[in-house]
């Protein structure tokens, strides 16, 4: 009788209002991280300071995103995943709306750097509230919608920053950053907690686990998702600074380029998702890498094609690898360690992206490449290794975690 039940109808009223939380923070998350993307001329211009200075801003939030994933992780496993979801929200929404006041460059720094604590805190928090509520059966095609989420905070941020910005200049746009402490509230009152959270929670004793499994899994998921990082992060972040400094757009004009790679991110993230309940994350994953390599030189203007057809492949397929993240995550480690581990995998891959967009700057600054040559370097190389690694081992699900099962048609 269930599997005659459409996927989401299966969820419980609790189920989604936990989902909806992790999702819409995932959201203002990502447009507090991306507002500064698409502002980075204008402040170094403003601070007189090059872009390879602002790019180091961006390399330090992804750096200390793994602390915030690490600290959250552990506060998760141990006091349930709400409180460091709450926590997180207030935290990044303070350091961003603080840099609408920054009197200098090493202020916006330094604001910047915190900002990414909390970055890291949400994810962590968030995707495994998610997953963990969330019907199995259809679980993969919720991690798909909640990856969107950052799709949709990016695609909003660009199109309120061609308003605002022209208007009333970059540090207006930092204002409306301390909109997500606002979720809290509702999250503290309105958003049940995780079944397995307090499972873990009421434990006498940890289960007996193979902490050298578990080391190769998380070893495992930070190199594979590390690429997909490196993927996205390389063709996203100096993508605007590209439009600006090389094709000549003004600040209004870069919005629309900028939409269209997340309008194509909100729908590979989907269909990733889909594709990972019908055939598994493996399979998903290697086919969007795959789709990478003829995308990327139509994103950065090498072929002929107007803009938002190259910005809208490049979106689908390097953006669309993060559908199945959550998915992937909640079946590789058990309840007890896995908002610590999922967070740790998470963010050791971040982590290993975050020199890329200052190495990426340094490359242009020295004239070894232009922008375009190292936006699209950068991602056909992270994609064709992450297409060879998932296809060379990946482990199975966790002793006592399933895959979910595919999701009926209709």
């Amino acid at each position: 009788m269930a599997d005659r039940v459409s996927w989401w109808r299966e969820p419980t009223r609790g189920q989604w209002t936990a989902f909806l939380a992790a999702w819409l923070g995932w959201i203002l998350d990502a447009f507090d991280f991306t507002v500064f993307l698409l502002v980075m001329p204008q402040i170094a211009k403003e601070f007189g300071v090059q872009i390879t200075s602002t790019a180091l801003s961006v390399s330090l939030t992804l750096l200390v995103r793994l602390f915030g994933g690490f600290v959250a992780g552990a506060l998760a496993d141990r006091y349930g995943r709400k409180l460091p979801l709450m926590l997180s929200l207030v935290w990044f929404a303070v350091c961003d709306g603080l840099v609408a006041v920054a009197p200098s460059f090493t202020v916006v720094l330094v604001l910047r750097t915190l900002f990414g604590f909390g970055m890291g805190a949400e994810w962590t928090a968030g995707t495994t509230l998610a997953m963990e509520s969330w019907p199995a059966r259809s679980r993969a095609l919720a991690s798909g919608l909640l990856q969107s989420g950052y799709a949709i905070g990016y695609l909003v941020a660009a199109l309120v920053s061609a308003q605002v910005v022209p208007r009333y200049g970059w540090r207006a746009l930092f204002l409306l950053g301390v909109v997500p402490a606002l979720l809290a509230i509702p999250i503290r009152w309105a958003v049940p907690e995780s079944h397995q959270a307090k499972g873990a929670q009421g434990r006498v004793a940890e289960p007996v686990v193979d902490r050298g499994e578990l080391t190769r899994r998380l070893a495992w998921a930070a190199v594979v998702l590390g690429l997909g990082f490196c993927t996205y992060f390389g063709l996203a972040n100096l993508y605007p600074t590209m439009l600006q400094k090389e094709l000549l757009l003004t600040p209004a004009e870069v919005g629309a380029p900028v939409a269209w790679f997340n309008v194509g991110m909100l729908f590979g993230t989907w269909f990733c998702g889909w594709l990972g309940s019908r055939f598994g994350a493996r399979l998903a994953i290697v086919a969007l890498a795959i789709g990478v390599l003829p995308a990327a030189p139509l994103y950065v203007h090498w072929v002929d094609v107007p803009l938002a057809v190259g910005a809208l492949a490049a979106g689908f397929f390097a953006g669309g690898t993060s559908g199945v993240t959550p998915m992937l995550l909640a079946t590789l480690f058990p309840a007890h360690v896995r908002a610590r581990l999922s967070g740790m995998a998470y963010h050791l891959a971040a982590l290993s992206a975050a020199p890329l967009t200052f190495l990426q700057s340094k490359l242009v600054e020295l004239k070894v490449l232009t922008f375009g040559g190292v936006i699209a370097t950068a991602a056909m190389v992270a994609a064709g290794l992450q297409v060879l690694l998932v296809l060379a081992y990946a482990p199975e699900p966790a002793r006592g975690v399933s895959e979910p099962e595919p999701s009926p048609a209709k």
